[in-house]
């Protein structure tokens, strides 16, 4: 299973004993939205990246790439696009 970066975004607050609410209101976003990301529902954007960089001095290229692999993952695993990967495959191999 993929892991989203969110999981990893709310290992580092309990480790930095920091509510989620308390870290929204630093970052300047929603409690709602900073729980969507925790809980793998929104993708950590550019822009949340360089808030989440601001606070916690992860570099934003981190959360970007953790996201990047997530969604690679999330996309290899789905069975309808591996369907059309592998069409695509043995059209080429004929050519």
């Amino acid at each position: 299973m993929p892991i989203h970066p969110g999981e990893i975004l709310k290992d580092e607050l309990e480790a930095r004993n920091m509510s989620q609410r308390k870290f929204a209101s630093l970052i300047g976003v929603s409690y709602s939205v900073l729980n969507e990301i925790i809980n793998g529902k929104r993708p950590v954007t550019t822009e949340y990246a360089l808030k989440i960089e601001a606070a916690t001095d992860i570099p934003a290229y981190i959360w970007i790439d953790m996201q990047a692999r997530y969604n690679m993952q999330t996309a290899r695993n789905d069975r309808k696009l591996s369907a059309i990967l592998d069409n695509i495959r043995k059209a080429v191999a004929v050519l």
